[in-house]
């Protein structure tokens, strides 16, 4: 006899909520390959569950299966775009890991993260990209022509949106990984640089008219923003800007022909130099069509909440060490970095991740309200994230050189709603006139650009409390060698060059062969911005740091060192390499690995160290 329909339901429902009970027991117990197994059968039965996909998400990445880890965080983020971890997850799993087939993906997933709030988006905006771009599509397929070197850049962008029906402008994913990050692949910023060429030179007006179209060309728009104005431009595009004056009155008052030559001018200039006196957030909103207007009126209110929280920031004492001051000037001018998002982490998240490098008991003062120095904090990234994954018990305070960094910082603070960090200009070098010894200092990026790194360690030594846990970043000798030798190229501009000789010699870097000295600089992540393409390669004053000589500072000054912050698989190989000093080894240990891997710290030597009990 068959059963009534609502006794079979319920059996059946019990039947797939006894499988799923049994996947994440084998889960929890470690077993990733039967856990597997039993998540995809369990789906196999309930095919649209968000949490069994969520869960085997989880066990692929434990696996090792990154491709398809991040294809169920996608396809979860699709279902239910707000489902809890599911974006925040796969923002970490894409910064840590590298994914190898970007089709697996799935583009609905992307765009909710990208749209989450409280998560880095720079890895979303990456994934996307190289979906976008994958080699089957019409703009993979542009950036392969390119690198061949078979068709020109500002050709390809005139296809592209040629018109209204064009595929490319088909998806809106491209314009909102633009607005939320910025792009750091090569070949993507050769066809986006070849587009906006196309907008400019190719473009008849009422071609802006195309929603499709004035959503890319806005996007490129804050992209220019995002990345600082980094693409270069040719000759022929100096001239045509040149022949496209503002008038401002004309502007102010909503005529159309002067806000396209804004528009264009704005895709390849900072607004401050386009016309004066500078657009107030009031003359901003006269500007016409809409579209423009809702992106041109906020990001002139941000610049003016920048300078205005400026003005409030209080200072040690003005700045005397030379090399400070030539410093200071570098990130005034430009500050570094300029970040779109923050990842906020679950308060206390930074006491587990210590627990790595400290004992439990060293980590104590946690567990009540602590003090934390954030040296060199620039626009406040790292002072911000320091606030959420250290909880409310932290009080930070954020020190750095450069006001117009520190109001970048106090602009993003208010923006997300943290009011546990307290910012003041000063100089390292300054770090007595603090009225506070603290429990935790941070100092990452910052000393190799003192005059003298050790005298910088020293000053921040003594204002850590006995008890107390430093982390530092170093730029490695080893893996700077390249950049040390760049210097003497007959082409370098040098520290303090404009900022056209350094989109020149950034572009004319780009298009070397992967042989060619220089070539490897666009590998890294800080090349794809003007501010950070200087940080980088065109700094003011830099040092580069051997492990030789940390461990000589740690020795003469009676610290221990507790451990690198390493990405991917790099611990496994280090102690596969020598097994018989476990982590966090010893410093000459992995000063013997970084001879046969170079590129281990391309991202600096990052580590914590305590005082010697």
């Amino acid at each position: 006899m068959a059963l009534p329909t609502g006794q079979s339901s319920s059996k059946q429902a019990s039947s797939k909520q006894a499988r799923a009970n049994a996947a994440v027991k084998l889960a929890q117990a470690g077993d990733y390959n039967a856990a597997k197994s039993a998540f995809e059968a369990a789906l196999s039965l309930d095919r649209r569950n968000v949490s069994l996909q969520f869960n085997l998400a989880v066990v692929e990445e434990q696996r090792g299966d990154i491709d398809q880890a991040a294809r169920w965080l996608t396809t979860v983020l699709d279902e239910k775009p707000g489902y809890p971890q599911a974006a925040p997850r796969l923002s970490r799993l894409l910064a840590r890991f590298q994914i190898t087939d970007f089709s697996q993906l799935v583009p609905g997933g992307l765009r909710a993260a990208l749209l989450a709030p409280d998560i880095s988006h720079q890895p979303i905006v990456d994934a996307a990209l190289d979906w976008l771009f994958s080699p089957s599509t019409l703009w993979g397929k542009a950036a392969t022509a390119l690198a061949a070197g078979t068709d020109d850049e500002r050709l390809i962008g005139a296809r592209l949106i040629a018109t209204r029906t064009t595929e490319p402008l088909q998806n809106e994913l491209l314009a909102l990984a633009l607005r939320q990050g910025i792009v750091k692949r090569a070949s993507v910023e050769r066809v986006l640089t070849g587009v906006r060429a196309a907008l400019l030179l190719n473009s008849a007006s009422d071609r802006f008219d195309d929603r499709r179209l004035m959503d890319i060309a806005l996007a490129l728009l804050v992209q220019g923003w995002n990345n600082d104005h980094a693409w270069a431009e040719t000759v022929q595009e100096t001239k045509a800007l040149d022949a496209l004056p503002v008038d401002r009155v004309a502007l102010v008052t909503g005529d159309r022909e002067a806000a396209r030559r804004f528009f264009l001018q704005a895709l390849y200039r900072p607004l401050s130099t386009m016309v004066s006196p500078h657009l107030s957030a009031e003359e901003a909103r006269q500007i016409k069509p809409r579209a423009l207007r809702d992106v041109i009126e906020p990001h002139i209110k941000s610049q003016l909440h920048q300078k205005e929280l400026a003005t409030g920031i209080k200072m040690l004492r003005p700045l005397s060490d030379q090399t400070s001051l030539k410093v200071a000037g570098q990130y005034e001018a430009a500050p570094y970095p300029r970040w779109t998002s923050l990842h906020k982490s679950p308060p206390g998240a930074l006491k587990a991740a210590l627990s790595k490098h400290a004992d439990p008991e060293r980590l104590a003062f946690m567990d009540a309200p602590f003090d934390v120095l954030i040296a060199g904090c620039g626009t406040g990234r790292q002072a911000l994230q320091a606030a959420s994954a250290y909880g409310p018990l932290a009080r930070i305070v954020g020190l750095d050189l450069s006001l117009a960094s520190l109001g970048y910082a106090a602009d993003q603070a208010k923006s997300h709603g943290i009011d546990t960090v307290t910012l003041q200009q000063g100089d390292i070098l300054d770090a007595a006139l603090l009225d506070r010894d603290f429990d935790i200092i941070e100092c990452v990026g910052v000393l190799h650009h003192m005059a003298d790194w050790r005298q910088g360690w020293l000053e921040l030594l003594r204002r850590l409390k006995p008890t107390g846990i430093m982390y530092l970043g170093f730029y490695s000798a080893v893996s700077r060698a390249d950049l040390k030798a760049l210097r003497a190229d007959a082409t370098y501009p040098g520290p303090g060059c404009s900022d056209a000789a350094a989109r020149t010699y950034r572009r004319e870097l780009m298009l070397r062969g992967d042989d060619v000295e220089g070539s490897t600089l666009k590998t890294s992540r800080d090349f794809y911005a003007l501010n950070a393409f200087r940080d980088l390669a065109l700094h003011e004053s830099e040092a580069h740091v051997s492990l030789a000589e940390i461990e000589d500072f740690l020795q003469q000054n009676n610290l221990v060192f507790r451990g690198f912050t390493l990405e991917g698989q790099v611990a496994a190989d280090f102690k596969t390499a020598f097994p018989d000093h476990p982590l966090p080894g010893r410093l000459m240990d992995w000063a013997t690995y970084e001879t046969t891997h170079p590129r281990t710290f391309d991202a600096m030597y990052r580590f914590w160290v305590e005082r010697r009990n």
